[in-house]
């Protein structure tokens, strides 16, 4: 089984006829986070949104795909052989994954840069979500990838912090709550309201009814916008 094809079976989203996770991908960039976030709430998940600090590189980017995650911690030691487990971990990503980071450290450093994103693109990555800092922003923005962080600086993460797994469950920032967890797989949604976890196995779920109530919302829309009755358009839709 290829690379990509296994991720779809893991994902449990290329059986049947079901969408490739490619053309999910695709559908899930024509929404936006409000919509996604007033469906997680409705099928009571309402603590899916990672901290308001964690914001795309410019307000253009915008995540989505299935979580890659790698746990991290703070470190003193600057061993190379460290170095090469993360690069062999890079060789495991597969198309359209997202990479994400939890913060590891409680120390400012940049855990994240343009090297980092260049050889994930490589192998498959669409975008990344850092708990913690970046660097080589221009570098990042004149690649066009997607990276949302909590912050940026210059601090060299080398013998300041190291990876420990990939893959495994991790916790990010939460925005309602103290953290959300983000298990692989699990559907990443960033736009420029925030991002959004969404349940692996909810993943298609989420995603037609979005696409049900957006249908819904673009005719309300023209309606408020051509001066209808705004209470007659709301009770005809249920949208506001």
């Amino acid at each position: 089984m290829s690379t990509e094809n296994n991720n779809e079976a893991v994902m449990g989203l290329a059986n049947g006829n079901e969408p490739s996770m490619k053309e999910i991908r695709e559908r899930y960039l024509r929404l936006y986070g409000g919509l996604i976030f007033d469906v997680l709430e409705h099928l009571g998940y309402p603590y899916q949104a990672v901290s308001h600090q964690m914001v795309g590189l410019t307000s253009e980017m915008k995540l989505a795909g299935p979580a890659f995650t790698v746990k991290g911690t703070m470190s003193c030691e600057k061993d190379e052989s460290k170095r090469y487990k993360r690069l062999a971990m890079i060789k495991n990503m597969s198309f359209p994954c997202v990479e994400v980071r939890d913060a590891g450290t409680p120390f400012h450093v940049a855990i994240y840069g343009e090297l980092s994103a260049t050889t994930a693109q490589a192998h498959g990555a669409v975008g990344a979500l850092i708990d913690g800092g970046t660097r080589d922003s221009s570098h990042l923005v004149k690649m066009g990838f997607p990276v949302f962080a909590r912050y940026r600086n210059p601090v060299e993460a080398f013998g300041r912090w190291m990876m420990l797994e990939y893959q495994v469950p991790i916790r990010i920032r939460g925005e309602l709550i103290e953290s959300v967890i983000v298990q692989p797989g699990d559907f990443i949604f960033g736009d420029l309201d925030g991002v959004i976890v969404i349940p692996q196995s909810l993943t298609l779920q989420v995603l037609e009814e979005c696409e049900r109530i957006m249908n819904i919302e673009d005719v309300a829309r023209g309606e408020f916008a051509r001066g209808d009755d705004p209470v007659a358009v709301f009770e005809r839709h249920k949208r506001l």
